[in-house]
């Protein structure tokens, strides 16, 4: 019996123990790293903090394009230079940066201080060697268990901060598993985390146009309005994306982003120096990528509009480079939902774990492990309970028995006593 129950006790570790891991693997977050690329919603981050453009330094460069010439020339643009098309193209963490980070954070990460905080301490509290050399620099000893879970605070902080965004920096939740991974080991390199190295992913045009859009421009642009006219324009108005595409053409567009363009504004019209930076750091490609996105997912409203896919972005982590950095190893993906337009049918995107194993095989395995578990409990609790039931009859049975002895016996006394 002993034997028995230790078998069984065994075999239901075991089972759990399966269970438990095939559980995990599932909704382990690195293993899906696809997304749905979605149309820009909503008004500014600018006007989401009530804050205007000429009161802030979010999405600034530092540069201005080029005044208005006299001839009416476009000086310092030469409209030879066209973008290179690829049907992807590999991103380093460096380049998911310079889309998402340096408008705000600048260059070097060091952003534009009190109101754009730097980046670097934030990172490198998420390094515990980092954090035993300051600590030791400051003459108090800090084992290393502590300064592990200090590190690991320091990483949800930043990872929660980067998904969630905070009271004056926006969310981006757009970035998927891949490209956060990317983003932070590259982080941890700007910071000199020791040990940090960069990742890749390989990205469609429009994921690339996506994300300029959603991370930089749309700091200063609402994603529809009116068009504004030049008076207004001179008086501060900002154009919603939604126009971009019909204000200018791809070219143009790629000039004023990459070099900047004069604008006409006041009254009478006339051309001025545009107040748009200069985003001297994106490539012609680049831009060209954004002119695509706008006009294949044309901006809407609000949410409330976004209830299909509009398409399925090719697996970003899937092609990423090998290795991460000291505060890439644990992400929470973000979730993503896409409208889609009216001439194409909502593509399909069957969910794999990190081994290429269908969702649906795993819950499968994890049903039939489950029956098997409750197979076995029942079994297990049947055969306790006909043990239970045999060795009461047993009881029984000898107690029975053990009762008609002695009436024997005391009939033999009684006979031999008389």
């Amino acid at each position: 019996m002993g034997k028995i129950s230790r078998h069984f006790a065994l075999a239901m570790c075991l089972a759990l123990c399966s269970l438990s891991v095939l559980a995990n693997d599932k909704d382990d977050p690195t293993s899906k790293s696809t997304s749905a690329v979605t149309s820009t919603t909503g008004e500014s981050w600018l006007n989401h903090l009530h804050r205007s453009f000429g009161d802030t330094s979010m999405g600034k460069t530092g540069r201005l394009g080029p005044p208005p010439s006299e001839s009416g020339e476009t000086a310092g643009w030469q409209m030879g230079l066209l973008p290179v098309f690829a049907t992807t193209s590999t991103l380093h963490g460096a380049d998911l940066y310079r889309l998402n980070c340096q408008g705000c954070h600048g260059e070097a990460g060091l952003g534009a201080p009190p109101e754009i905080h730097s980046v670097i301490d934030p990172v490198r509290s998420t390094s515990v060697p980092l954090i035993l050399a300051r600590m030791k620099k400051s003459g108090m000893d800090m084992s290393t268990g502590a300064a592990a879970e200090l590190a690991r605070q320091s990483q949800n902080a930043l990872l929660q901060r980067l998904h969630s965004g905070g009271q004056d920096m926006p969310s981006f939740s757009q970035l998927n598993d891949a490209e956060v991974r990317a983003l932070i080991a590259y982080l941890n390199q700007l910071a000199g985390v020791p040990g940090a190295k960069q990742l890749a992913v390989t990205e469609t045009p429009v994921r690339v146009g996506e994300l300029i859009v959603k991370s930089t421009c749309h700091t200063c642009h609402d994603a529809t309005g009116p068009n504004p006219n030049a008076q207004q324009l001179e008086d501060g108005a900002i154009p919603p994306l939604e126009t971009l595409t019909t204000r200018v053409d791809q070219m143009e567009l790629i000039r004023k982003v990459t070099s900047g363009a004069p604008v006409t504004m006041g009254t009478p019209p006339t051309p001025h120096r545009g107040r748009m930076p200069v985003f001297f750091y994106l490539t012609n490609s680049e831009a060209a990528d954004v002119y695509l996105y706008l006009t294949s997912y044309p901006p809407s409203q609000s949410l409330a509009s976004d209830e299909t896919i509009t398409g399925v972005q090719q697996n970003a982590g899937g092609n990423a480079a090998a290795g991460s950095g000291t505060a890439a190893t644990a992400l929470t993906p973000p979730s993503f939902s896409a409208p889609a337009p009216p001439a194409q049918k909502a593509q399909a995107n069957t969910p794999t774990t990190s081994d290429g194993i269908p969702d649906w095989v795993v819950t499968l395995l994890l049903i039939a492990l489950g029956g098997a578990v409750a197979t076995v409990i029942a079994g297990g609790m049947g055969f306790a309970a006909y043990e239970l039931t045999r060795l009461g009859r047993q009881g029984k049975y000898h107690n029975v028995v053990h009762a008609e002895t002695e009436e024997a016996g005391r009939r033999r006394r009684d006979l031999v006593a008389h």
